[in-house]
């Protein structure tokens, strides 16, 4: 039994929210997954969110090897990812449905971290911590509370 009343809380909330069992959430959050294995379950996840930017000028070749230039940045910025994926789990609380958007959520820690962080930046640390969502190409819907993310508007 864990003795800090917030991860409890944590574990918890993200039990319910996946209708995981509590060991199994409590193992989750003590094992989060590697950014490698977290661009290997999402193969369109790149630097700038999920694919790429949809212009109709671009041949599914170009759309290819540009997701593959966003991916390689996602890769080097490996090191951004973990910052965010801490503050989340600290601040944000996760709930079923998935209505947050990515893009809306990665505004609000900017503001409350002063740092820039790219779209995908966020949708990766947001998936290593285990929230559960939806595809919202190019960003994603979380299930995160919305009684934490007013709090920080």
């Amino acid at each position: 039994m864990t003795q800090n009343h917030r991860q409890k809380l944590w574990i918890r909330a993200y039990q319910a929210a996946t209708g995981t069992t509590y060991l199994n959430a409590r193992r989750r959050q003590l094992n989060w997954p590697t950014l490698a294995k977290v661009m290997e379950e999402h193969e369109r996840l790149g630097n700038f969110g999920i694919g790429v930017f949809s212009s109709p000028r671009l041949a599914p070749e170009q759309r290819r090897a540009e997701l593959a230039v966003e991916r390689e940045r996602l890769r080097r910025n490996e090191d951004l990812v973990v910052k965010p994926a801490l503050w989340l789990r600290d601040n944000i609380r996760p709930i079923k449905p998935p209505t947050a958007g990515s893009y809306g959520v990665k505004h609000l820690i900017e503001r409350e971290t002063g740092a820039y962080l790219p779209n995908g930046v966020l949708i990766a640390s947001a998936f290593i911590v285990g929230y559960p969502f939806r595809y919202d190409q190019p960003n994603v819907r979380f299930g995160m509370s919305q009684r934490d993310l007013n709090k920080l508007r």
